[in-house]
């Protein structure tokens, strides 16, 4: 794929994509700037450039391999010559010999030092020379950026016919800051060491602005996340990437370009659980992509980490608290783990100055994803779900394996079954979630002035026990809900017919003859899905706000409308509470992604990931707590639907309904005995310790 395709765009397919693009807002903020900081950024930068035009580069001292301590400009041919070779198979060598920095911590206007790197940061360097692949979590001010753009300087200097990428969400970013690192960098190399920059006499190209082109045939160009223009990068490196506005479009057209062998390099601070970065960084750390991933923790920073404790149930009465001893990588890692949490004079400082907002530290000091987000469901609920709910399914089903069982259906038990239909390809999925359903009743003491009154409320608390994903049409989707909503007791099945694909899967679930009184009905205006379903139209009766009843038109299914921000805030209310059980990791991963929308009480998604278990789980726990009582009807619906049992052997039921050409796809016993869930083992990454009931 050639990113030349996107010079000449045309003109309908720019406005379609303008148009899509506003159907799916952005919900990854730009890097807010912090006036403060980025002033003393740009100062520091002037400073740097002002003090090296009035002193000069800093003149390396070399130790040579006779062990001889030398000036750079006293070094003989052949001690030259062996210092370039030194140089190109180590880059942590190069960078602290010869590179410097701009260190504004000493003298009163600052100075220009050698650029000495921290454990963590030499550690780093090599993962670039020894991985094609590397994406990096960090905290804010780790120095992460310099050090890479640092190895770059070694990648270009010491490479023939390299092109190397910078990229950051805007083209300024990118070129009057990490390109002006690099190209400082290499300049303030000894003139006998440094690559020549100029006319490229093969190409006949110049030096720009935005481009840099050295006598071994090697550039260095600065990119904005609009896109490489038609260039070839071997070395991508992404700077801030969870923060890029619609990164996911950028990579999609960046990573062809390095099919052919080129590395890429992410680098960025957690927004939330977002579509490149997020992904890319997890799926590295569960192996499913060639990327190396690297997590770079505050607490390894010298200049942060003195006087550094470990703090267990922080703030509370029972505190313990050890000191640390220095202690290796992995020994703090296995304190994190276990539920210790680091601190040190300087991170309590960072957090009296975020006013204790933990959003802003999860995100800039502790690399955490969940944290820094705006998710719809709060971040200890997410945990809660993970840790305790989510198992790994007991069996898989149907022909895909899609359909994920962690409960068979019991005698007396009753079930609500909320499906959620596509068109079978594309980005979305067909879901059906099956949960059972208790009924608790809970007696409450309201006081009104000097009267005290106890009153009975009534609760729903439900467990998923069986869950289908998948892209398969709604007419197949009906081919489920009929055999599984049979076998659960006759299910009580709420469809959603908002998009206009549950209306084939209504039709084609009656035409297989499932009980019409286990199918929900609701009053809908929407033309289109009542002038369809008109010939399955019933009269019912429903309360109004002041107690009178009307008689309405009900057609089967559910229509969202204006009730969005309803059905969600009762998916919310319902996890808060745990009046809901959910099992499936599959759910969770939708939840982890949903986030809220900046001045709008409807969530949504985020761009690249998928809503469609969650609409089809919040109608389910909508309808069952507001939409059943709604209507007279459904008395009697509710009533045949607690007192179902399992009568009818599914396969030949569906089978009198339906003439199959083919076999069913449906497989109810279909299973492996060495992995019953082989076909997603992926998603379930530590889970499989987790007990199941």
């Amino acid at each position: 794929m050639s990113i030349n395709a996107n010079l000449n765009i045309d003109p309908e397919k720019k406005k379609k994509e303008q148009e899509e693009d506003s159907l799916f807002p952005e919900h990854v903020p730009i890097i807010p700037l912090d006036l403060q900081k980025e002033k003393e950024k740009e100062e520091a930068r002037k400073k740097a450039a002002e003090l090296r035009k009035k002193i000069g580069n800093v003149e390396p001292i070399v130790v040579t391999e006779e062990g001889l301590t030398k000036k750079a400009s006293e070094l003989t041919l052949l001690e030259q010559k062996q210092e370039i070779v030194r140089c190109a198979t180590n880059p942590v060598y190069f960078i602290e010999t010869y590179l410097t920095i701009f260190d504004q911590t000493q003298g009163a206007g600052g100075m220009i030092v050698p650029f000495k790197l921290f454990e963590f940061q030499k550690e780093l360097v090599e993962t670039y020379k020894d991985n094609r692949f590397v994406v990096a979590n960090k905290y804010r001010q780790a120095g992460i950026s310099t050090t890479t753009c640092a190895y770059i300087a070694w990648y270009i200097m010491f490479n023939r016919n390299r092109q190397v990428a910078i990229v950051a969400d805007k083209l300024e970013t990118a070129r009057d800051e990490m390109m002006a690192d690099v190209v400082d960098f290499i300049e303030s190399c000894p003139s006998w060491l440094r690559p020549k920059t100029g006319r490229n006499s093969e190409k006949n190209l110049k030096d720009t602005q935005k481009m840099k082109i050295y006598d071994n045939n090697s550039k260095l160009g600065a990119f904005s996340s609009k896109g490489l223009r038609g260039y070839t990068p071997t070395l991508l490196f992404w700077d801030e990437v969870a923060w890029t506005e619609k990164g996911d479009k950028f990579w999609t057209s960046a990573k062809p370009t390095l099919q052919t062998g080129g590395a890429a390099i992410f680098v960025s601070t957690p927004s939330g659980l977002d579509a490149v970065f997020y992904k890319t960084f997890m799926g590295a750390r569960s192996k499913e992509n060639n990327f190396k991933a690297v997590e770079l923790w505050w607490y390894n920073d010298p200049r942060y980490n003195k006087d550094l404790v470990w703090l267990k149930n922080k703030g509370k009465s029972n505190e313990i608290k050890i000191v640390d001893e220095n202690w290796d990588y992995k020994k703090r890692i296995d304190l994190m783990t276990e539920g210790w949490e680091a601190s040190s004079p300087w991170f309590e400082a960072e957090v009296r100055d975020a006013n204790g907002d933990m959003r802003k530290i999860a995100q800039e000091l502790l690399c955490s994803f969940l944290g820094s987000g705006d998710n719809f469901i709060a971040e200890e609920f997410l945990k809660r779900i993970d840790d305790n709910e989510v198992q790994v399914p007991v069996r898989q089903e149907y022909s895909d394996l899609n359909l994920w069982v962690w409960e068979d259906p019991l005698p007396g038990e009753n079930y609500i079954m909320a499906l959620d239909a596509s068109p079978g390809h594309g980005e979305d999925n067909s879901t059906m979630n099956m949960l059972k359903v208790k009924e608790i009743i809970e007696e409450k003491i309201i006081t009104k002035g000097d009267k005290v009154k106890k009153v009975k409320i009534k609760r729903h608390r439900c467990e998923q026990v069986a869950e289908y994903y998948g892209k398969i049409t709604p007419q197949m989707l009906a081919e489920i809900a009929y055999q599984y909503g049979k076998r659960y007791n006759n299910a009580y099945c709420v469809i959603d017919i908002t998009g206009g694909y549950g209306v084939q899967t209504v039709e084609k679930l009656i035409e297989f003859g499932y009980p019409d009184e286990s199918i929900h009905y609701a009053e809908v205006t929407h033309k289109p899905s009542r002038d369809r379903l008109q010939g399955y139209i019933k009269k019912g009766q429903k309360t109004l706000g002041d107690g009178s009843v009307v008689t309405v038109d009900l057609i089967p299914g559910f229509f969202i409308g204006n009730n969005r921000a309803s059905v969600l805030l009762e998916m919310q209310r319902a996890i808060h509470l745990e009046d809901v059980i959910i099992r499936s990791v599959r759910l969770l991963n939708e939840l982890k992604t949903f986030v809220t929308v900046p001045g709008n009480r409807v969530a949504d998604h985020k761009r690249s990931f998928h809503d469609d278990s969650i609409m089809g789980l919040s109608i389910g726990l909508y309808v069952l707590n507001f939409d059943m009582a709604r209507y007279k009807q459904s008395k009697s619906m509710t009533e045949k639907m607690l007192n179902a049992i399992v009568t009818v052997n599914d396969i030949k039921e569906i089978e009198k309904k339906k003439d199959f050409k083919n076999k069913p796809m449906i497989s109810p016993n279909s299973t492996s005995p060495m992995n019953p869930y082989i076909a997603h083992s992926w998603l379930f990454n530590g889970l499989d310790k987790k007990k199941k009931n």
